[in-house]
């Protein structure tokens, strides 16, 4: 080969070279947030979730998840995204309902026993009208519907009806919603980090918490607690979201490929939570858990007589209404 072809050849290469490099360097970063663990179930659905965008966008959009709460809490993290972070991360409707009051309806007590017309209600127009009000308060919702999985008591004593609530502290996250759950349910809430927990149970602050199967047994309470209530209070449904200020640098090319790989995931997640429950529901017992069905219809008809009391700024008979209009989905 000519000196000439040589010097051709090497200019050619560096032109690839440069363009990977910048190719790499303009790939759009995004910042995924979550408080679960590695290995859990919102865990891998994150993944999962990366790797399609990654593939469906050509490497034009990464997403870096931090798990575990490592941005911060979630208060923490949703200031920052609406402070414009390139930050999407998941959230609460119980939080988001500080903002648009009706969205806190979503994960009320006995709303609903079905998560696929849950689904079906956060891709509606009464949905997509309350999300449109979230907009133009700085926040936008990217996924509604990543199933976080079924919400029972776990307790130092059986709990069978509300009367077996009177007087035991209940440990609940920093949500007006959830305590009004607890208090509704006739416990006495008590708000602490989920990190908390465990020493709070040892040493008597609390008597219980509620929370999926699968947070009960990775987070070994069943140590110290050693009694499972079937109430399923809650079908949770978590969204992620993200600032609107940053959901608009993106191109609507972008928008689109990362709502629809998250369709994907939510399905995807969705098998994951429903194996890994019923798998931790089988570990509970083997720790030795007693697990105890409850009296639904008494804790359903306490709930409904009480939370739409304790919410005055949600629209009259939301809750009435919105079970209704689920019932028929």
């Amino acid at each position: 080969m000519s000196i000439f072809k040589k010097l051709k050849t090497v200019s050619v290469l560096s032109l690839i070279g440069l363009s990977l490099s910048f190719a790499a360097q303009s790939a759009t970063e995004i910042m995924v947030a979550y408080g679960n663990q590695p290995g859990e179930p919102i865990d891998k659905a994150m993944h999962y979730w990366a790797e399609q965008v990654k593939e469906k966008s050509n490497g034009d959009i990464i997403f870096k998840l931090f798990p575990s709460s490592q941005l911060g809490s979630e208060t923490e993290v949703m200031e920052q995204a609406k402070f414009g972070a390139n930050i999407i991360t998941i959230s609460d409707y119980g939080a988001l309902m500080d903002i648009v009051p009706d969205l806190g309806i979503i994960n009320a007590p006995y709303l609903s026993q079905s998560f696929e017309k849950k689904s079906k209600l956060l891709h509606s127009e009464w949905f997509n009208n309350l999300s449109a009000q979230l907009d133009q308060k700085g926040v936008h919702i990217v996924i509604p519907d990543v199933i976080y999985g079924t919400r029972h008591l776990l307790t130092k004593k059986a709990v069978i009806k509300p009367d077996d609530l009177k007087g035991m502290k209940v440990r609940v996250q920093h949500s007006r919603l959830f305590v009004a759950t607890i208090k509704a349910m006739g416990g006495v809430p008590t708000p602490m980090s989920l990190a908390d927990v465990y020493p709070g149970l040892s040493e008597g602050i609390i008597d219980g918490l509620e929370n999926p199967t699968v947070v009960l047994f990775g987070g070994k309470f069943y140590e110290v607690a050693k009694n499972l209530n079937l109430t399923a209070h809650t079908k949770h449904m978590s969204p992620f979201v993200a600032g609107n200020a940053f959901w608009q640098r993106l191109t609507p090319e972008q928008q689109n490929i990362i709502k629809q790989t998250g369709v994907d995931m939510v399905k995807y997640g969705a098998a994951l939570i429903e194996q890994n429950e019923a798998e931790a529901l089988n570990n509970l017992k083997d720790a030795g858990v007693s697990v105890n069905e409850v009296d639904l219809e008494l804790f359903e008809a306490m709930v409904k007589e009480q939370i739409q009391k304790d919410f005055p700024e949600w629209t009259p008979n939301l809750y009435v209404d919105i079970q209704k209009r689920l019932s028929e989905l």
